[in-house]
């Protein structure tokens, strides 16, 4: 029998799967509101706290991707030698006969997934796209069509536990302090991203080597790896003045990138598409749709999305950045920036940001951490703490009138959302929300 802590997303799908083949179960969620709103569609659920279980009943259990292996309130599971494990390993079994295209990085992993979807797409190849974006893993069982290819986002969470996952292309980003507000290091961290190489024993791996930890991956000599970079290699792929130059399945392939989407500009964009053109390669499908989807590709909400434009101003919602370096990625971008930074956050220095200054007008501080980096900069960078996401926007607009120069209202808060929203989605939905109201007084 298994056991399901927690009934979010991931969690209610494995209990859709396990109705689906009558096999039985029991779950628990500290969240009364979530165990209500499942017994409302499922009368028959049975509930149990973990310290209440027959363990001997129990053969494995499947925690949510938001709770550590190390949490107090699952340990007794560990000591009565129940597995603990994510959704990615029931996933895994059931998907051993799929093409996996499986992702993952500390930046712009979402986007990469989507844009290689998009491509595959393109050349009428139909595929399931879950993860850490949008559908649950183990939604791909719902599929009326048989899908031959998956491609998966995976978080560092879903990579911590044990998983017979066999991917037939891997693709590592890049690797950056995140989530050290659960691992005890970032070399931790950075182990369960590299795991998504060693799970591929016989396909491909994709590795962007523009970063300390991922070159050292590199240079292990794993076996079957397409190195990428924004800078000149000698055997791999590279990007170089909209132009992608092909080092590996060819001798110095030029293929010119004659128009970027809008959701791709900027620097670090590049690196999703030299992973969505070595998909393409891979799999031998036509170059000139790979061009058009990233010509027409559409982005995701809350990354980078232009929620205002006109000639003196644009706004820009970033609220996926929830770490330093996605937040430093997106200034690199703009000039003149009024930039809004806070929340909950996962690292203790921010202080990468004055590396920026000059691009910098002035910083508005929100949420739980506003003090503290208010502390590292404001000897630096002209800042203000506002208390609410709202106060921030409606703060930052006043400022128009003071300059000549188109300004950019940017929100990438470097932090989590928690303090405040229940996810960043739900936070870049108010930030969007905020800006529509404010916006006709401009």
């Amino acid at each position: 029998m298994k056991y399901i802590y927690g009934l979010n997303k991931s969690g209610r799908s494995i209990i859709d799967y396990l109705d689906s083949i009558n096999e039985n179960y029991f779950c628990w969620d500290d969240n009364y509101k979530k165990r209500e709103e499942l017994k409302n569609i499922n009368n028959a659920i049975s509930y149990a706290k973990p310290n209440n279980l027959n363990f001997k009943l129990i053969d494995e259990s499947f925690i949510t991707p938001g709770v550590s292996f190390k949490d107090k309130k699952i340990q007794i599971l560990k000591k009565n030698k129940i597995p603990l494990l994510r959704d990615l390993e029931l996933y895994s079994r059931i998907s051993k006969d799929k093409k996996i295209i499986a992702i993952t990085g500390t930046n712009g992993k979402s986007t990469t997934t989507k844009l290689i979807s998009d491509v595959l797409k393109k050349n009428n190849i139909k595929n399931f796209v879950g993860g850490n974006i949008g559908l649950p893993l183990l939604e791909c069982f719902k599929e009326k069509n048989k899908l031959e290819f998956h491609v998966i986002e995976l978080s560092s969470f879903q990579l911590e536990c044990k998983t017979s996952l066999k991917p037939y292309i891997s693709v590592l980003l890049n690797i950056s302090p995140d989530h050290l507000d659960r691992y005890k290091s970032y070399d931790e961290y950075a182990t369960y991203k590299e795991k998504i190489i060693h799970l591929n024993k016989n396909g491909f791996n994709i590795v962007s080597i523009d970063d300390s930890k991922t070159l050292e991956i590199y240079k292990k000599n794993i076996k079957n790896v397409i190195p990428l970079s924004l800078n000149y290699i000698e055997k791999g792929i590279f990007f170089d003045d909209y132009k992608i130059i092909d080092n590996f399945f060819e001798d110095k392939k030029i293929i010119k990138i004659p128009k970027i989407s809008n959701s791709l500009f900027g620097k670090f964009n590049q690196q999703n598409i030299l992973a969505a053109y070595t998909v393409t390669k891979i799999l031998k499908i036509n170059i000139n749709n790979f061009l058009k989807t990233v010509e027409f590709f559409k982005g995701l909400p809350h990354r980078l999305e232009n929620v205002y434009n006109d000639k003196n101003l644009q706004i820009i919602n970033n609220s996926k950045a929830t770490n330093v370096e996605s937040l430093i990625k997106s200034v690199e971008n703009f000039e003149n920036i009024f930039l809004i930074v806070g929340g909950r956050a996962k690292e203790s220095d921010f202080t990468k940001i004055l590396n920026f200054d000059k691009k910098i007008k002035k910083i508005y501080l929100i949420g739980e951490s506003s003090k503290k980096i208010f502390e590292q900069l404001k000897n630096y960078i002209n800042c203000e703490i506002c208390h609410t996401l709202e106060e921030s926007i409606e703060n930052s607009l006043k400022n128009l009138k003071n300059t000549d120069k188109k300004l950019t209202v940017l929100f990438s808060p470097g932090c989590t959302s928690f303090d405040q929203y229940e996810n960043f989605e739900a936070r870049g939905q108010s930030f969007k929300k905020i800006v529509k109201k404010f916006v006709n007084e401009i």
